[in-house]
């Protein structure tokens, strides 16, 4: 059983206002300019896996593994670099003016939401502590495309891309795991459309044609380049996951009918993970 996907859902329910504030005072679901909604993604990613009890949980318990946040890669071959959700690393000396020092610290500073069952998991847990980024052993990215769905495509296309492309371009032997949410809600409030006081005029709703427009989304994350072995290009690991999100206050929902990926199918988040798994305690079974 995966448990990411929910907390997914249940967390982005909540509206924030933000690491330090958005404008006019608003809260937000989902804001473009946060990382919020890739962080909370990742976490549960990281919390799947290590709820497996797999080579991943032990090296953590040895004490060989830890993780790290908005880690900046380079491809070296092309001078590129990116800044990456989350990694799973090997142990280093933590980054000194990280505010997050456990894994378990995030959830406060994302706002990430759990479940009395999926606190009891945690508590079941090793502490994990952040540590700085020598060797990346796994690179998570999230994005997103949430409304005006023939600009996100593009967007979401490239930005994906980008992100294995430098991966790889600096640690090979990485698993690039990439995390597509789509929405697929028939209305957005756009964070960027309503620049005011919400409720001081009248509230901008972006229509969406569904599902139209995910099944759109879906289909430009298929064209990503995904790989079956080191020194290749593409994707590791890719998955999908489609939610309802109207932005406007109301619970956000996990979406897992067509055209979601369904059961068995590539994209579907828990094939995602077993991938990861797998992947991991082929690669680096000699850690």
């Amino acid at each position: 059983m995966t448990y990411g996907t929910q907390i997914l859902a249940r967390s982005l329910s909540v509206a924030t206002g933000g690491a330090n504030g958005f404008m006019h005072g608003n809260l937000w679901q989902y804001h473009p300019r946060s990382d919020r909604h890739s962080k909370i993604a990742c976490w549960g990613v990281f919390f799947d896996l290590m709820l497996r009890g797999n080579l991943l949980y032990r090296h953590v318990v040895d004490g060989k593994v830890a993780f790290g946040i908005n880690h900046r890669m380079r491809d070296f071959q092309n001078d590129r670099q990116k800044d990456l959700d989350l990694v799973i690393c090997r142990r280093s000396n933590p980054e000194a003016s990280s505010t997050i020092q456990t894994f378990a610290d995030m959830i406060s500073a994302y706002n990430i939401v759990l479940s009395p069952q999926e606190q009891a998991l945690l508590r079941g847990l090793p502490d994990i502590e952040i540590s700085g980024v020598q060797t990346a052993l796994v690179a998570l990215e999230a994005k997103a495309a949430f409304t005006e769905f023939g600009k996100a495509r593009p967007r979401l296309y490239d930005e994906l891309n980008s992100s294995h492309l430098t991966i790889h371009g600096d640690t090979d032997s990485a698993i690039a795991a990439g995390l597509a949410l789509i929405n697929a809600a028939d209305t957005f409030i756009s964070p960027l459309r309503n620049p005011w006081a919400i409720g001081t005029q009248t509230t901008v709703i972006n229509p969406h044609k569904q599902p139209a427009n995910a099944a759109s989304a879906i289909a430009k994350v298929t064209q990503l380049p995904r790989r079956a072995a080191v020194g290749q290009r593409g994707f590791d690991a890719m998955g999908v996951v489609l939610i309802s999100c109207a932005n406007d206050g109301s619970p956000v929902s996990l979406v897992t009918t067509p055209p979601a990926p369904q059961p068995g199918a590539a994209f579907q988040y828990d094939a995602f993970i077993e991938r990861i798994d797998t992947i991991y305690a082929s690669r680096f079974a000699g850690l």
